[in-house]
């Protein structure tokens, strides 16, 4: 028939250095706010991810390669939320297209990226100063899901024992009530290649008006 099967999925490798995080007092709370929701725990922590794959082809950048190896930004996003706090740093020692660290900017974290190729930059940094939009899009598709998904547990007579303290919406579990959503307000380059973002509490009336 012609057909044959393909290798269409990638591993991801969870390391740690040392032992356990110790969180202080100030940090303790930071995670509180830096929390997920319930089903989004459950999807996040599977061990198999359904994403759509990227472009992988550059057009017209300079780059010294053909191909950008860049994956979904969803990807980037989730692993920066499952494994640090707001305030923290991610380091990406691969910079490419900067996906990892416009997921660091969305989340609140700070972020770090080299990369030995020049031409591909410029990509980037043009996706960074890029992320007001993208923020509001992912929040807004954040909150609405979890509001879809708290409606079809009611519809299903099941239990939906707290409520979010900053939002007033049900949420499953107590990790959930302090949870918080920063929208990114601006993000401008202060020198080549170094940007800053500022962030303001997101809410779903807000960016129905952007």
């Amino acid at each position: 028939m012609g057909a044959y099967v393909t290798y269409e999925h990638e591993y991801i490798l969870i390391l740690r250095k040392g032992g356990l995080r110790k969180y202080s007092k100030s940090e303790t709370e930071i995670r509180r706010n830096s929390a997920f929701f319930w089903e989004e725990r459950n999807v996040w922590f599977s061990d198999v991810w359904d994403l759509k794959g990227e472009r992988q082809i550059f057009k017209d950048v300079g780059a010294s390669r053909e191909r950008t190896a860049a994956f979904p930004l969803d990807f980037a996003y989730r692993l920066v939320n499952m494994f640090s706090i707001k305030g923290d740093t991610v380091l990406d020692p691969f910079l490419g297209t900067g996906t990892t660290s416009l997921a660091a900017l969305l989340s609140s974290r700070n972020s770090i990226g080299y990369d030995v190729d020049q031409g591909i930059l410029e990509i980037a940094r043009n996706k960074l100063l890029g992320a007001v939009n993208v923020s509001s899009k992912i929040l807004q598709n954040r909150l609405q899901s979890h509001i879809d998904f708290v409606s079809d547990r009611k519809k299903q007579k099941k239990e939906i024992a707290h409520k979010n303290k900053h939002y007033g919406f049900p949420v499953v579990t107590s990790q959930e009530t302090e949870l918080t959503f920063e929208s990114v307000d601006s993000s401008l380059e202060r020198e080549h290649f170094f940007l800053k973002a500022s962030y303001s509490r997101f809410n779903l009336q807000n960016s129905s008006k952007k």
